[in-house]
């Protein structure tokens, strides 16, 4: 995309021009004057554009990329980047949080098991050691970009009120939680979250297409129906480049605090 920059830019004094310069571009960014994928123009254009100094242009853009909102690439120029996507502030599937967004959800690589379940596993599902569970995997994407792989796992219980509807075909068609709740009939109450990062595995970084080592988001949930009973414990591998974690945090009244 073309842009006609204004050749009559006014650099105050009064505020960095590394600062300015920063400020100029992600306007452009943020009114989409610069869409994703667009590439900016070359340093040397930036510094007859602002009258600046490589140095000055350079740290600009730096911090544009510190931030995510562009990406250097080798030998081809700097690209604006998508905005990374986020959770909403509910209780979401996968599919409405990324419908929310305007993106368009798809699974594939779906697999379905009965496996004897990790220790962790069971003890978030409150249930035996030796107790069987559904494992579901699969690749979930966003407008068709390998967004996050997924580890879901659900008790036995689940798995017999209607087995028939747990294969890898449905599976790759539909939100797990509609399952749960209109063919199911399992009301979805609440969740725990924990956040980590980690390095990508080699078979991590081919599913999102991401380099091995490549920074992953590993978010694991337990969800719990109305009853508060455990229904999923689920795992989700980020690519870290694509997703960011955000919470919403409300200051507790004064002399709730004080007790603590």
């Amino acid at each position: 995309m073309k842009i006609e920059f204004n050749e009559n830019v006014i650099l105050q004094d009064s505020k960095p021009y590394y600062e300015q310069v920063y400020d100029y571009l992600d306007n452009l960014i943020v009114n989409g004057s610069l869409r994703a994928g667009d590439r900016l123009p070359s340093e040397k254009e930036l510094e007859n554009i602002f009258n600046l100094s490589k140095i000055t242009i350079r740290r600009a853009i730096q911090e544009l990329a510190y931030e995510n909102k562009v990406v250097k690439v080798s030998g081809k120029g700097t690209f604006v980047q998508k905005p990374k996507l986020e959770p909403l502030t509910a209780l979401t599937s996968f599919s409405e949080n990324m419908l929310a967004q305007g993106y368009q959800p798809s699974y594939t690589n779906s697999k379905v098991s009965l496996v004897d379940p990790h220790p962790k596993v069971a003890n978030s599902l409150g249930i035996a050691k030796n107790e069987k569970v559904l494992e579901i995997y699969r690749l979930m994407m966003a407008d068709d970009l390998p967004m996050t792989i997924q580890h879901a796992y659900l008790p036995l219980y689940i798995y017999k009120k209607n087995s028939k509807i747990f294969t890898p075909e449905t599976i790759n068609s539909i939100s797990l939680y509609k399952i749960l709740e209109i063919e199911l009939g399992i009301e979805l109450y609440r969740a725990e979250e924990r956040v980590d990062a980690a390095k990508a595995s080699q078979l991590e970084a081919d599913n999102l297409q991401l380099k091995k080592d490549d920074l992953v988001l590993i978010i694991e949930r337990v969800t719990f129906s109305r009853q508060e009973k455990p229904v999923e414990y689920v795992k989700m591998i980020y690519a870290a480049n694509r997703y960011r974690y955000k919470v919403e945090l409300f200051r507790a009244p004064k002399k709730s605090i004080e007790r603590r």
